[in-house]
């Protein structure tokens, strides 16, 4: 059991840092193919994982000094609620843009079904913007039902 809601944030902000690192190293072998639409898909995957993994870790690093003010005292459970709406407003936010970042993947895919770059860039922004909708939308569904 979670103990207060930025102990829960912390928690839950692993599989984006775990999807992060992961993404860097998978996008880092990948620019190395000599196939254009793989090193173009690695190089999303890369960069969309650098920042995956640089916002888990903010993410987290602003989680854990939240927990410690809370079980201080500083953070009254008023506060703690207002926190837990924020960041769930946060998630439905970004939940739209994946949806966004899924259908520009995909369109620039098809549009450019010719270029081998440019489709692996498509793919690798349609990919990590699938994560990061079931990310987000599975992550403020369970912080409405746990802290709203």
């Amino acid at each position: 059991m979670d103990h207060n809601f930025f102990v829960y944030q912390r928690r839950s902000l692993a599989p984006l840092l775990q999807w992060g690192m992961g993404s860097s190293v998978v996008g880092t072998i990948l620019t190395l193919l000599p196939n254009d639409y793989w090193r173009q898909f690695g190089t999303q995957a890369f960069t969309w994982g650098m920042i995956d993994t640089l916002l888990a870790f903010a993410g987290r690093r602003s989680a854990l000094l939240k927990a410690e003010e809370f079980f201080a005292g500083d953070i009254s459970e008023v506060q703690e609620r207002t926190h837990a709406e924020h960041f769930h407003r946060i998630l439905m936010l970004n939940a739209g843009l994946d949806v966004i970042y899924i259908l520009a993947g995909v369109a620039l895919a098809k549009r450019y079904a010719e270029s081998p770059r440019r489709r692996g860039l498509g793919h690798g922004v349609a990919l990590q913007g699938a994560f990061l909708l079931l990310f987000d939308a599975f992550l403020a569904r369970d912080v409405e039902a746990r802290w709203l």
